[in-house]
């Protein structure tokens, strides 16, 4: 079980919503988002919060992390620096400790406040309106996001309109798209039927609203052409 889905186990058990432990939490819904799709991790400022409110500790949250590790391959410098930390006396761990944490805490926050500028954020909305045209170059514009693999790695970004997808995604998120020509059953995509976006879950024969109080998409209704596949959210830069 990764760290993202001990999250989301803790979130639920409490009864809290996404958009809720982000406010509590003091980050973006697509940043929570990120968090239990595994796209992203909580800054190391932000962990003994997080253990707070979700009444929980890094023992539960990263046991298999640490379990996953326990075979990890040791390079020959890192077993070097091991033998000789051994060596140290109590004051001399405490030493190398301080260092350890300031420099992986800076070295963290570097990676995680790296700012990306997006330049395909369409400017039709999923499930807003009509004339949804990804080949029109003037329908795009840019957008400042926190640097990941994910914002690197997507052919476009979407912003999520209405309420039809929650709890896992909100009103408002700019979503990141791979593009795709289908999307597994399961999946989140893009979709486009009678020239209106949507994002939503691939079922088998319909396109499926994770949200109980809003109806699924059929091909009775129009043909439905996949754009892509929702690969994660977008964090945007303050």
């Amino acid at each position: 079980m990764s760290i993202g889905t001990r999250i989301k186990e803790c979130r639920e058990k409490l009864g809290i919503t996404q958009e809720e432990l982000a406010a509590l939490l003091g980050v973006s819904k697509g940043a929570i988002g990120n968090y239990e799709s595994g796209n992203g991790y909580p800054k190391v400022e932000n962990m003994t919060k997080l253990f707070k409110i979700l009444q929980t500790d890094a023992n539960f949250l990263f046991q298999d992390e640490v379990e996953s590790k326990k075979n990890a391959v040791i390079s020959s410098q890192e077993e070097y620096h091991i033998k000789k930390y051994r060596t140290l006396d109590e004051y001399g761990k405490e030493v190398v400790d301080s260092v350890l944490d300031i420099e992986s805490k800076r070295c963290e926050n570097a990676l995680q406040d790296s700012v990306f500028t997006f330049r395909r954020l369409s400017t039709n909305k999923a499930s807003a309106g009509t004339g949804f045209d990804l080949n029109n170059p003037d329908d795009w514009t840019e957008v400042k996001v926190i640097d990941t693999p994910e914002a690197r790695r997507a052919d476009f970004a979407v912003e999520v309109e209405g309420a039809s997808m929650e709890p896992d995604f909100y009103d408002g998120d700019i979503v990141y798209i791979a593009l795709a020509l289908e999307v597994p059953v399961g999946q989140v995509g893009l979709f486009i039927q009678n020239g209106k976006g949507y994002i939503k879950e691939a079922g088998k024969n319909r396109l499926i609203s994770r949200n109980p109080d809003y109806d699924d998409i059929f091909p009775d209704d129009g043909y439905i052409e996949c754009k892509g596949l929702v690969i994660g959210v977008a964090e945007i830069a303050e």
